[in-house]
């Protein structure tokens, strides 16, 4: 019969994760979130504009002037919010896990071990398409969706990390 052990490790025990060991995401994977944003703005400037040109003489000048203040300032928070969240993604492959990062305003960090991946798969948009950057998305038991989504990696290096987490994956099996 083992004996079961479970051990206290202290805090000061447990091993440090590096910032710098992180990979960074593709720098064209920025240009993709920010063509998406002028989509986003695109389509809601539009709907103010028509939202004027239909209301006509009906709607206060200073309700058309906040609308139009109140977009604007979401807008221009949005891009400030993605371009300084950018720098905090990353992901990074240890030897028995794969971690992603991110968060600017709320910091979120998601580990999945090799031993629980079931499936792998790499995406790309057709904005990912053009700039040669694709999604690795990592499924593991029990979910519908993806459980760790890495953004904007390079269409080879997605493709390595499949390989190679698909061979994680027969030595657990």
């Amino acid at each position: 019969m083992e004996n079961f052990s479970n051990s206290v490790v202290l805090p000061e025990n447990l091993p440090e994760i590096h910032q710098e060991e992180f990979n960074s995401l593709s720098k064209n994977y920025l240009k993709i979130i920010l063509i998406r944003l002028a989509i986003f703005a695109l389509f809601v400037t539009t709907g103010i504009l028509a939202f004027i040109f239909f209301a006509g003489e009906e709607a206060p000048f200073f309700v058309k002037l906040i609308m139009i203040c109140v977009i604007a300032i979401l807008l221009i928070y949005l891009v400030v919010i993605t371009i300084l969240g950018f720098a905090k993604k990353g992901y990074m492959v240890r030897e028995k896990d794969i971690s992603f990062k991110r968060g600017l305003i709320v910091y979120k960090q998601t580990s999945v071990p090799f031993n629980r991946i079931q499936h792998v798969e790499v995406n790309q948009g057709v904005l990912e398409k053009i700039y040669n950057l694709s999604s690795l998305k990592i499924y593991t038991a029990g979910g519908t969706s993806s459980d760790l989504t890495i953004p904007g990696i390079a269409i080879e290096t997605a493709h390595n990390l499949k390989a190679f987490l698909s061979e994680k994956i027969s030595e657990h099996e």
